[in-house]
């Protein structure tokens, strides 16, 4: 076991502690020290200097082994960086046999730094894991230890409180000696930054499970030790180490056309998006996109760490099949006759064996044959009416004049279709609120997807979705709310039957529509923008003709200044029915010339 200094005891066990022998709370005494518990937590210069003045001297290495902020949102332990939250959980852990030799020795106990940080999980004295102590939301009773501490006394020192041995990983021995300065043999990480470095081992640790074939879903917050092992035993061999293991979890099931996400779990969201801007996580940022721009077959429509793919430079055999229509394995042995790819006996599977896609275009041309309408629906992956309204409006267009010949159509029109609308889109992981297909984005507005797909080229749409577990031309999806804001025409100075009729206080627009067809009220049949059918419109002037001779509950009040439960029981009072009767057709609508002689 290794051998640690005298003390770890943080800044704020200690505050805690002084406070306890004149039994006032840690926030309290340091007030009555000319500062405050806030203050003291952050363990600045200025702070200590004050502790001194009013008799607080502080050890050195008590300040060494408590975190330092040193800017807004970043704390330093023992030289290494890391982001105050990651420090400041609400969750207090620690070794109960480390607190229960302290009391044997002194009969106090006293927190430990290093216990702060979330990669560390096990004793290195004791060889046990560390445990949750306490939860307190609050950071001023949650690191006023001394009172809690006294409050679970009885159960630290019966053992209640023991963590499970376990033994020491090489991860463990290795972050311990970063912290306490002690021997460990050399490693690729030593030259990076310990908070990045320790959760890039956790992410290649979890992305390892695939290579053991073991379920996400199987793991629990006990296994995160194993995890940080499983990459650290990677990862501290360096770049090529590192590589090697991205090529075996390609190896395991699953396609490029599966996205980076299902390949490389958490590692990739968390590099592609969590940690995009933060510098500590850049060496293996360039890792992983270097590996997957060098292995992948992505083109336009897929993206490389949260960066859209603007051009293809990677043909697989599987994407040149797509893009070209020639059957894959006849496609497989003439590359391989070109030797542009092995023999399919030798080489990767076809989803994962590449090749540079612009040296390979001259045979891929020659190999191209002219195909038929519905084979061309296929390789774009459209139902035959969705590709029957593409040629109808010229999206589609054949590549041969012939009306005897059915082999008409070039694939590589279809693939720069799709590339072309593909392009910079965001990839979509499943269905997303919002989100809807060409068609169904179409057929919603009453519009041909030919105006949707304009709208895109023109820039007037610029938010496009790939949906992962689709291709082609059903993977392509449209944010409907930026369609009807590019394609919804301005709308008509007139209001719709069901518009006026709460505008006006009928509850029922049936009662309106009565009214209308009975020939009572005055209307104007106006074309619908959206749908393009005529429709009864009320326009200003219909509007003035219907006040001048109809008054509702809503008008009456507007009209004659008093509530309309009053003006109901006057007009009752006095014998005045609503047109059609009280439980007539027309609902509560008056005629204006019997409420102005009644109310008025």
């Amino acid at each position: 076991m290794l051998a640690l200094p005298p003390s770890r005891e943080t800044v704020a066990s200690w505050i805690s502690r002084r406070a306890a022998h004149f039994w006032v709370d840690a926030a309290t005494f340091c007030v009555d020290k000319g500062t405050s518990f806030t203050a003291v937590l952050q363990n600045t210069d200025d702070v200590i200097a004050i502790l001194a003045e009013h008799g607080e001297e502080l050890a050195q290495d008590i300040r060494e082994w408590s975190p330092q902020l040193v800017g807004k949102g970043t704390r330093v332990f023992r030289g290494h960086s890391f982001p105050t939250k990651s420090l400041q959980t609400s969750v207090m852990r620690g070794c109960a046999q480390c607190l229960r030799e302290d009391f044997q020795k002194t009969g106090e106990m006293k927190m430990r730094g290093h216990w702060l940080v979330p990669h560390v999980s096990v004793c290195i004295i004791h060889q046990a894991a560390l445990v949750p102590l306490w939860r307190e939301a609050s950071p001023l009773k949650r690191y006023d230890s001394a009172p809690v501490l006294e409050g679970i006394k009885d159960d630290l020192l019966s053992g209640k409180f023991d963590g499970k041995p376990r033994k020491l990983f090489a991860f463990d021995e290795w972050i311990e000696a970063r912290f306490a300065d002690t021997d460990f043999p050399a490693t690729w990480l030593d030259d990076h930054p310990l908070h990045a470095a320790s959760n890039f081992c956790h992410l290649l640790g979890a992305a390892r499970l695939r290579l053991e074939d073991i379920p996400q879903s199987r793991i629990t917050p006990e296994d995160r030790p194993i995890l940080y092992q499983m990459g650290f035993q990677v990862a501290r061999h360096g770049p090529d180490a590192i590589r090697d293991t991205f090529v075996g979890l390609q190896r395991k099931p699953g396609a490029p056309h599966d996205g980076p996400k299902a390949i490389f779990p958490k590692l990739y969201d968390r590099l592609a998006y969590a940690y995009k801007d933060h510098p500590d996580y850049a060496p293996y940022r360039h890792l992983l996109r270097d590996h997957i721009a060098a292995t992948w077959p992505l083109g336009p429509g897929d993206e490389l760490l949260g960066q859209p793919v603007m051009q293809r430079r990677l043909h697989s055999v599987r994407t040149a099949a797509q893009a070209t229509g020639i059957d894959r394995r006849r496609l497989r042995k003439a590359l391989a006759t070109a030797n542009i790819v092995p023999e399919a006996a030798q080489g990767l599977g076809d989803a994962w064996e590449v090749f540079d896609a612009a040296a390979a275009e001259p045979v891929l041309a020659s190999l191209t044959e002219l195909i038929t309408a519905k084979d061309m629906a296929a390789a774009i992956n459209a139902t035959r009416s969705q590709f029957d309204l593409l040629v109808e409006d010229g999206v589609l267009m054949p590549d041969l004049d012939a009306p005897d010949v059915k082999a008409v159509w070039h694939p590589a029109q279809g693939q720069r279709f799709l590339d072309n609308l593909l392009t910079g889109a965001q990839q979509l992981r499943q269905a997303q609120h919002g989100w809807e297909h060409i068609s169904k984005s179409a057929q919603r507005l009453k519009v041909r997807p030919v105006e949707i797909i304009d709208a895109i080229r023109d820039g007037r749409i610029t938010r496009v979705g790939n949906r992962m577990e689709w291709e082609g031309y059903a993977a392509i999806h449209v944010y409907h709310d930026d369609v009807v804001a590019a394609l919804q025409p301005d709308p008509i100075d007139a209001k719709s039957i069901e518009v006026f009729a709460k505008f006006i206080g009928i509850g029922q627009p049936s009662h309106l529509k009565r009214l209308i067809e009975a020939g009572h009220v005055q209307t104007t049949i106006l074309m619908n923008p959206i749908t393009k059918a005529d429709q009864v419109y009320f326009t200003a002037d219909d509007e003035t003709a219907f006040r001048i001779r109809f008054v509702t509950p809503k008008l009456m009040a507007e009209v004659y200044g008093a509530s309309w439960q009053r003006l109901l029981r006057q007009l009752r009072d006095a014998g005045i029915e609503p047109l059609g009767g009280r439980e007539g057709p027309f609902g509560h609508v008056y005629l204006r010339d019997d409420t102005d002689r009644i109310l008025s």
